[in-house]
């Protein structure tokens, strides 16, 4: 068996096309295969990938525009290799990350993905993402914890669960995928940016969502959340006020932030085991029922009252000044600035 399967689909990536595959080719290690789809590309990306003389490129070719989901779905039912490799036709892998990654999953059989962190090729910033499971499987909650085009991933898991891309779920795929995965086992990101990752307006993930796909990435968020508290018994009415906790993007009314610090105070006094150590959760909750309190202050002084209410975590002092004088002044409706 190959150590590794590279899924690499191409749509008029010829702008940075060679400069990506020469950044898989130069790997340190060098046990791969690399299937790369050209997605009924008009430009010259499949001139340039058969430019190259490599028999580890394996080029699967379509006339027509079908969309990178199907591709990367294809690339599963394809690939080889005990592990799968993501790369996008726009991004840079540094020589050492296949061996580090390799290396990895090698030394941790319970783990079935392991990310990096990576650089962006346009201001030269390190992307700091989690490292442990703990601490992904927590950011979960709220964020996409991975650099898609970075992980690598155990095939196995894929092939003995028959798991692949939820096209529905486009730009957020990947986002729903680990979800999935968070059953299968462990999650890590490598410290060291192995990747340089290229941001520019054709980027699938900054293209505008239509109401399907916002509707199927809320349902993975809610997901998720059922996963993440299946031994603390929430229900499905505490399952949406966790999702408006974590992702409600205006501010909450009094009767929904009395609602919400009551499910947070259960998860304190209930005996309850998370993926994650319990004090993890608790501050995360506090932390976010906190905040959620400072963006509903047109509410007035009950959310004032609401921060202090419940006996999981009294405020700070200066928080709870500057939340009081907020609330004050909406109270007495003096327009903020």
């Amino acid at each position: 068996m190959l150590a590794i399967s590279v899924l690499m689909p191409v749509y008029n990536g010829e702008r940075y096309l060679e400069e990506a595959i020469r950044s898989i080719l130069t790997q340190r290690f060098s046990d791969f295969e690399f299937l790369i789809f050209n997605d009924g590309s008009t430009d010259r990306s499949k001139e340039i990938v058969t430019s190259f003389h490599d028999p580890r490129i394996k080029l699967i070719d379509s006339d027509r525009n079908q969309g990178y989901v199907p591709l990367l779905n294809a690339g599963l039912r394809l690939a080889r290799g005990k592990y799968i490799a993501r790369m996008d036709a726009d991004d840079v892998s540094h020589p050492d990350r296949f061996l580090k990654q390799f290396d990895f999953l090698e030394q941790h059989p319970d783990h079935v993905l392991c990310g990096t962190r990576f650089i962006t090729l346009n201001e030269r910033q390190v992307a700091f993402l989690p490292e442990h499971d703990e601490e992904i499987r927590l950011k979960l909650l709220y964020i996409t914890p991975f650099c898609h085009p970075s992980v690598m991933l155990r095939a196995d898991v894929f092939r003995n669960h028959q798991i692949f891309y939820n096209e529905g779920h486009m730009p957020a795929e990947d986002h729903e995928l680990w979800v999935r995965l968070s059953e299968f086992g462990k999650f890590a990101n490598l410290p060291e940016p192995l990747l340089e990752y290229r941001v520019h307006d054709n980027n699938i993930s900054l293209k505008p969502r239509n109401e399907t796909q916002i509707s199927n990435l809320r349902r993975a968020h809610r997901q998720y959340i059922s996963i993440f508290f299946s031994r603390a018994d929430v229900s499905d009415t505490d399952v949406e006020m966790l999702y408006q906790l974590f992702f409600n993007e205006s501010g909450f009314n009094y009767q929904q932030l009395q609602h919400c610090g009551r499910v947070v105070e259960k998860f304190f006094h209930g005996n309850y085991t998370y993926p994650v150590a319990t004090k993890q959760v608790h501050e995360l909750l506090v932390e976010k029922f906190f905040y959620r309190c400072t963006t509903s202050t047109h509410e007035g002084l009950k959310v004032f009252f609401a921060a202090n209410q419940f006996p999981f975590k009294r405020p700070p002092l200066l928080f709870n000044a500057k939340l009081f004088i907020k609330a004050m002044f909406r109270y007495n409706g003096v327009k903020q600035i």
